[in-house]
């Protein structure tokens, strides 16, 4: 008996897809690491392509294909991936000249030695980074791109020929992931076709979120709020610190952890010590997923202070384990926290509403349980990484048929 997916596509005609990437896997891309699992899982072959494997890559037991990073022809190859100085130069010879000279041609020429009927471009700031080979891999291979958030929300703005190259990009692919509904418009306003778009949210493996939902709702100390993220100008952990110091001058005890790690701690550190928030607000580093889930059981709240966002994949965890969330009503975040049932949004940079409901949830322990369930409820209905694969196996499946409708 022939076996189908949920989405009713037979298994034998699922398509093979290349995700390209920068790094894999990349900490703070745990989403595309799941997303390729699940495809695998659903019975796809899928394959990676990038410039940089870390030394476990291997461990996940994907065929992986490097490729040269691009404006640099120096490139130190780990030993096990000799074969890869092969597979460029047979690229190269295989598919003769290019317009770029010999660099150019050994910097691109991986992208052509993409034997998967799809190639999924996971940043669109990868596929405008390689845009004068997209014609060539197209003559080949589909082509997806996925638009997640800053390539397409900041870059434009401040560097013109990435709109230019961002609208070439769009016009030469068969398939426009966004993120969110939000980021649906954005990329509209860059050009993309509407009939190539496809909104399909972020998702997570809810169960392995799940238990930490038997968290004690009522504890002696301070009140345990978390954040998630680099430290970067968009995630706003400036906003954030300024209203943890304005709770803590109404009276509220607070211990505040940021995970994460970027160029902007040497900026926040000076902030929190110019605050007087020294023995309330800590900056943990970059931490492994262990690490996360062990502070998610721990929080009483979680904030999402972010300037801009996709959807954030934090705020799903957070969710799926049962957290009250505070978030900005950046991107697409409308789109899964309701205001006032499970979570909490404030406009960009308003301090004060989010130091006010901050406030409100330190004070009501009942308010975070009521909260905390109905965000595990939005998340098993909704969130599973079960429906994004889904959706994404729907999608490659049709784009290689004549019946492409995203």
């Amino acid at each position: 008996m022939t076996q189908t997916t949920p989405s009713g596509l037979r298994l034998e005609n699922l398509p093979s897809v290349t995700a390209v990437v920068s790094r894999f896997p990349a900490p703070s891309q745990t989403f595309i690491l799941r997303k390729l699992i699940g495809l695998r899982e659903a019975g796809m072959a899928v394959t990676v392509a990038s410039t940089s494997f870390t030394e476990n890559s291997i461990e996940y037991g994907f065929p992986r294909l490097f490729l040269l990073p691009w404006q640099s022809p120096k490139v130190a190859f780990h030993a096990s991936s000799r074969s890869a100085w092969q597979m460029t130069l047979a690229a190269v010879a295989r598919r003769g000249g290019h317009p770029g000279g010999l660099r150019n041609r050994l910097t691109l020429a991986p992208l052509q030695a993409i034997e998967s009927e799809i190639a999924h471009f996971e940043f669109s700031g990868i596929a405008a980074t390689y845009l004068d080979e997209l014609p060539r891999l197209k003559e080949h291979t589909k082509i997806a791109v996925s638009c997640r958030g800053a390539a397409e929300q900041i870059e434009p703005l401040k560097n013109p020929e990435r709109r230019a190259r961002l609208e070439r990009v769009f016009e030469i692919a068969d398939l426009i992931h966004c993120v969110s509904d939000d980021m649906r418009r954005t990329v509209l306003s860059l050009g993309a076709p509407p009939e190539k778009i496809l909104v399909n949210r972020p998702a997570i493996p809810v169960d392995q979120f799940s238990p930490l939902r038997n968290r004690k709702l009522e504890h002696d100390g301070p009140f345990r709020l978390l954040s998630i993220g680099r430290l970067h100008w968009k995630k706003g952990f400036d906003d954030s610190i300024r209203a943890v110091a304005a709770l803590r001058g109404r009276g509220v005890e607070v211990d505040y952890r940021i995970a994460g790690e970027g160029a902007e701690r040497e900026k926040l550190m000076f902030m929190i010590h110019e605050l007087g928030c020294e023995g309330s607000i800590s900056l943990l580093g970059s931490l492994e997923q262990p690490e996360i889930k062990e502070l998610l059981g721990w929080a009483d709240a979680l904030l999402l202070p972010s300037l801009s966002e996709g959807i954030s994949n934090a705020v799903l965890e957070a969710m799926a384990a049962g957290l009250a969330v505070v978030s900005t009503r950046c991107g697409g975040m409308a789109e899964v926290i309701e205001d006032g049932v499970n979570g909490m949004l404030v406009e960009v940079g308003d301090t004060e509403a989010m130091c006010d409901y901050l406030d409100q949830l330190a004070a009501s322990p009942d308010k975070r349980a009521s909260m905390g369930l109905a965000a595990a409820s939005t998340a098993d209905e909704r969130l599973d990484i079960g429906h994004q694969v889904q959706r994404f196996t729907q999608a490659y499946g049709l784009l290689m048929s004549a019946q492409h409708r995203p």
